[in-house]
């Protein structure tokens, strides 16, 4: 559960896409900021702890420059587990391909085993005898292109043997106008301009570009995209993975939200989301608790549609929504969105 943003264009990147994670991040991120972009002597990478504003304030991510590039606002649940190294993007040992992911790798442990053979896992945390699971994607991804593939036969190689949930942002050396997104059933948001294009994983990410950039939609789960400048090539990811046909009521679902406010006080956007969950998501999308589940198990993640929910409560007047600064993971100002009845 984080929050991904990459642009291909002429805009000043480091500025365009921090504050595109800044205006995602109190959603589901906010424990660690990373950005990796494409500059003329390879790939510049910066990642540290924290929320966009404190890691502008304690590395050089802002100085970081180049016409592509990929960010990261990472959600975390244990100061053990949030540190620089298990940050995003990822490098590949060569340094020729930078990685970010959304989601959990379920099976990221047997990939692990066989990978570790061969590569460094900078994540590798020996007290524990753990890695951040996505960092098994980034050394498969440099296998298969190593093996002959292109990135997007290695990303199509990849996604069937990967059990969980994951979206992809991927940029390299090679194409350095170039960004794949390889996404099973993430959020994700496109948006089209001229000679440029950027990602986003929820549509506020794009508050800044909007006017400019018209061109703005969710593409088809279970897609592979790759961005250039001014355009998206768009085909199936895995065509083994059939896409759920799912559709939120949002009349439904805004009055379990008001409920929940109404018997339970002020929440988090998380905090909403487990206390829908598993029930009163099932029955938003009209489906039992034990097909929700199955779906969740599947990969199937929904944000979205449920940021759609507060959106039309926010604007009937029905809720007030407000950025709550607090202590999290030890870091002090840490922003979460926090929503009350009006």
């Amino acid at each position: 559960m984080c929050q991904l943003a990459a642009y291909v264009g002429d805009r000043p990147i480091a500025p365009l896409l921090l504050g595109a994670l800044e205006h995602q991040e109190p959603y589901l991120g906010a424990s660690a900021t990373g950005m990796a972009a494409l500059e003329e002597d390879g790939i510049a990478l910066v990642k540290s702890p924290g929320y966009v504003a404190h890691v502008k304030a304690t590395t050089g991510i802002q100085e970081l420059t180049g016409t592509c590039a990929i960010a990261h606002s990472r959600l975390a649940f244990a100061p053990e587990h949030n540190t620089a190294e298990k940050a995003h993007p990822f490098l590949s040992d060569d340094g020729r391909f930078a990685l970010m992911h959304n989601g959990v790798i379920k099976n990221h442990r047997e990939h692990w085993e066989r990978l570790r053979q061969t590569h460094t896992f900078r994540s590798y945390s020996p007290d524990v005898d753990a890695i951040t699971d996505s960092e098994v994607a980034i050394h498969m991804l440099s296998d298969a292109v190593a093996s002959g593939k292109s990135v997007t036969e290695a990303l199509r190689w990849m996604a069937p043997r990967l059990i969980g949930s994951f979206l992809f942002g991927v940029v390299g050396v090679e194409e350095p106008d170039a960004v794949y997104i390889a996404n099973w059933h993430q959020p994700c948001y496109l948006a089209l301009g001229d000679d440029e294009a950027m990602f986003v994983s929820s549509k506020v990410g794009l508050r800044e570009v909007k006017d400019e950039m018209t061109n703005i939609f969710q593409p088809p789960k279970n897609s592979l995209m790759k961005l250039t400048r001014g355009k998206v090539e768009i085909t199936k990811l895995d065509p083994a993975r059939k896409v759920p046909d799912l559709s939120l009521d949002l009349k439904f679902m805004g009055d379990r939200f008001v409920e929940v406010l109404r018997e339970k006080g002020p929440k988090t956007f998380l905090q909403m989301r487990l206390e829908l969950h598993p029930d009163g998501l099932a029955q938003g999308y009209g489906i039992t608790t034990r097909e929700w589940e199955a779906l969740r198990d599947s990969g199937v993640f929904m944000v979205n549609p449920f940021i759609d929910v507060v959106e039309a409560l926010k604007r009937e007047d029905r809720i007030i929504e407000y950025v709550d600064r607090r202590t999290e993971l030890g870091i002090e100002g840490t922003p979460r969105f926090m929503y009350t009845l009006a």
